[in-house]
């Protein structure tokens, strides 16, 4: 078992995450019983509007297994002691509408057979390594879709004081707890002011997918999280962004 540590709790990354952060034990483990009292203080739902509840997960399963069961139950299998699983729940606390949305998806995507569907296979993407950028510049957007990284993220440095970064996938923020440059995350924009309140975000992008707005993962867009201003100290010198291995130049037209 992986010790247990607090010290990643006040990175820019775990911003959204600090109000239950800031609320667990500092020198162990949390048990499920008490993520599970941030559960019902919170009144999490899944999407036929069955409490939400984290519970021990006994032996292996797979994904249809695993998102049928917590569409018909409420309970979400949940190793213990364990870091994906962790901020998978600490990520249901955030963004309860957008979790139980993406669960939807899949139980009604997913088949019992091998063809699994396109968008099963994005909302995949998101739920594990998602990442919400929210704010009134969808041309830095786009910069960034294109994969214009030094115009957007060194020339226009300024505008993303406009924006806000805010990490939906568990799988990114277990990846964060000990950082490197090639740590991508499979990025969402939004155009809502970069303050909006964090239940009308969670709301916002579960609309998104409840409408069927994101069809296939390549209408997400790559981009590598530590290249985001503020969050790297290395950012601040130029060669970070020529690296090519990380921050991969245009597709050829």
């Amino acid at each position: 078992m992986e010790a247990w540590r607090s010290d990643f709790a006040h990175a820019p990354p775990f911003a959204h995450l600090l109000p239950w952060l800031e609320n667990l034990p500092g020198r162990d483990w949390p048990e499920l019983a008490e993520l599970n009292a941030f559960a019902a203080r919170r009144e999490l739902r899944n999407a036929i509007g069955l409490p939400l509840s984290f519970s021990p997960q006994t032996c292996p399963c797979g994904q249809h297994d695993y998102e049928t069961g917590i569409y018909a139950t409420g309970r979400v299998p949940s190793r213990e002691h364990n870091w994906h699983d962790l901020f998978n729940a600490l990520t249901w606390l955030a963004f309860p509408r957008t979790k139980a949305t993406l669960n939807a998806v899949h139980h009604d995507a997913l088949p019992q057979g091998r063809n699994r569907p396109t968008i099963s296979d994005a909302a995949t993407l998101f739920d594990e390594s998602g990442l919400v950028l929210v704010g009134e510049d969808g041309d830095l957007a786009d910069l960034l879709a294109a994969r214009h990284w030094r115009e957007a993220l060194v020339d226009q440095r300024a505008r993303w004081s406009r924006l806000k970064a805010c990490i939906v996938g568990h799988a990114v923020l277990e990846k964060l707890l000990t950082p490197w440059p090639g740590i991508t995350a499979k990025c969402l924009f939004i155009d809502l002011p970069a303050d909006t309140a964090a239940d009308e975000l969670d709301e916002a992008i579960a609309q998104r997918w409840r409408k069927g707005t994101i069809k296939q993962p390549a209408m997400l867009f790559p981009l590598p999280v530590l290249g985001i201003p503020g969050w790297w100290p290395e950012h601040e010198q130029l060669a970070f962004y020529s690296d090519q291995r990380y921050f991969r130049p245009p597709r050829e037209s």
